[in-house]
């Protein structure tokens, strides 16, 4: 019986095993099951956010696996996650085309959303242009292509009359030919080229040639030698504009361009440059958002007054970023005259060793300012007396009536920044926010005592004793609030404003800079 007893025991023993051992494949079955057991179209969507690559790997997962990818619509080619690494820099990647070909071959000849292809070696141009035309006529939407070739390549034919691309990017230097007829790329909303040293029979032609163009990006790559290049962007169907030129000289390059914009629906425009191009505008009654980043400097031979001329035509717009470079170029031909920005709401500007003198001039013509933000910096080191706030004979009106928010940003603790933080307290009568950054090289200490500083002047406290303030011990980490506080009786320096409260917020931002926001409260009654 014992040994009969220790059989029954093991046999007992192997049979729970056994169903353990079903139990959990059932349990791994089931949970593999709720993906598997998606829909196609469900899972080429989750897979459309990897690379083709990776895609088709999926089809060694399982048998439900296998022909998933060939339902994929969004094509994904990148020869830089090839694993296998060629010969010489000219040789091409091994098994890239190969791939390509493949994979164009066993998905379903339906409609695709997205062509994505890059390649950083040199490939076959007839394959290329196989591909290319495939996607269009599989009527994709977006196309992005981009070849590291010794020489531009022509683009083939089928793209420039395709019905179904809405989204166009060209990521290297293509030859591109307008057709005959005057009209390219019919349906692109989205336009971004890349142009090295181009014609102006391209210049002059292409960006005028698509009748739906709502976003237009162009990056230009500009020899010293050769004509001016002119760029010609007439659209009324144009929103976003976003022209980046680069020269081969940089800082002392004597490459010229002209710009002419005719776009009454445009809306946001960015221009960033080495140089100053001769711009004019025509029409740009809907732009609302400028920035201008453009690169001058006492060495330039460019006119300053092309600034202040770019100004004047660009004066519809509410919202205006100006760089140290612009801002330079500005303090250089502000004394004839400055524009009107009788509807700028919103001005970002960069300030460094030069650019004071012509800031109140800036703040007095934009009159109905609702916020300003300053940045403090410059390309070379600045002693005090070059950086500081120039008080001019009359305070602008806009900080007077319209000022509400205020943000300084890279702060170091200068005695002239105190200055200027006192006058913009002392003249914003309407003021909600004021933000001081500091920059990332301000040790904690330092922050500390410029905090102290601030809050100590006369010119903010009006008298106020220190027993209503409370100073924390220590700055916070992260990016949550840590500390608010009220102090009341707080009065402004002007003698006719008396605010209720004032609330201390600390934040630290992911770059290692404190912010000190000191908000001034909307109710506001006289004395």
């Amino acid at each position: 019986m014992a040994g009969w007893d220790t059989t029954l025991i093991m046999s007992h023993s192997a049979l729970r095993v056994r169903k353990s051992k079903r139990f959990m494949q059932k349990q791994t079955e089931v949970k593999a099951d709720r993906i598997s057991a998606l829909p196609d179209s469900v899972l080429c969507h989750i897979l459309s956010y990897l690379p083709t690559k990776n895609v088709v790997a999926t089809s060694i997962l399982a048998r439900r696996w296998k022909l998933v990818w060939t339902s994929l619509q969004k094509l994904d080619f990148d020869d830089r996650q090839s694993r296998r690494l060629p010969g010489l820099m000219g040789d091409p990647m091994p098994g890239f085309e190969d791939f390509v070909q493949r994979v164009l071959t066993g998905t379903q000849p339906t409609n695709i959303t997205t062509f994505f292809l890059h390649c950083s070696r040199p490939v076959d141009l007839s394959s290329f242009h196989l591909w290319v035309c495939s996607a269009v006529r599989r009527n994709a939407r977006e196309i992005e292509l981009y070849l590291d070739q010794n020489h531009r390549v022509e683009l083939p034919e089928e793209l420039y009359a395709s019905p179904s691309v809405e989204v166009l990017k060209l990521m290297s230097d293509f030859l591109i030919k307008v057709p005959a007829g005057g009209t390219c790329f019919p349906n692109v909303k989205i336009l971004t080229v890349q142009l090295e040293s181009p014609e102006n029979t391209l210049t002059e032609k292409l960006f005028c040639s698509c009748p739906s163009l709502e976003e237009l990006s162009i990056q230009a790559y500009l020899n010293d030698e050769g004509p001016t290049t002119k760029f010609v962007i007439s659209s009324s169907t144009l929103k976003r504009c976003t022209l980046w030129v680069a020269t081969e000289g940089e800082m002392f390059t004597q490459a010229e361009y002209k710009v002419r914009i005719t776009a009454p629906s445009l809306e946001r425009l960015h221009i960033m440059s080495d140089i100053f191009g001769k711009f004019v505008v025509h029409d740009l009654n809907s732009l609302t958002d400028v920035i201008l980043d453009i690169v001058y400097g006492e060495w330039s031979r460019v006119d300053p007054n092309r600034s202040i001329q770019l100004l004047q035509q660009l004066n519809n717009t509410t919202s205006l970023t100006v760089s140290y470079g612009v801002l330079c170029a500005l303090d250089h031909a502000y004394h004839k005259w400055f524009p009107a920005l009788s509807h700028l709401q919103h001005l970002e500007v960069a300030v460094g060793a030069i650019g004071w003198a012509v800031l109140p001039v800036i703040l007095s013509s934009s009159v109905h300012l609702q916020s300003l933000v300053l940045r403090k910096q410059s390309r070379f080191e600045v002693t005090e007396e070059q950086f500081g706030w120039i008080e001019g004979d009359i305070v602008p009106n806009c900080l007077l009536e319209h000022v509400k928010k205020i943000e300084i940003k890279g702060v170091e603790g200068d005695e002239e920044e105190l200055i200027l933080v006192e006058y913009l307290l002392k003249y914003s009568s309407v003021l909600e926010v004021m933000v001081i950054c500091f920059k990332g090289s301000v040790s904690k200490p330092e922050r500390r005592d410029i905090r102290r500083s601030i809050l100590q002047c006369e010119t903010i406290l009006g008298g106020v004793g220190e027993k209503y303030l409370y100073m924390p011990s220590s700055l916070p980490d992260g990016d949550n609030i840590v500390e608010g506080v009220s102090v009341f009786g707080v009065h402004a320096w002007c003698g006719l404003l008396y605010a209720t409260s004032v609330r201390l917020l600390l934040y630290q931002t992911s770059k290692t800079a404190c912010l000190f926001t000191v908000f001034i409260p909307l109710l506001l009654h006289f004395i």
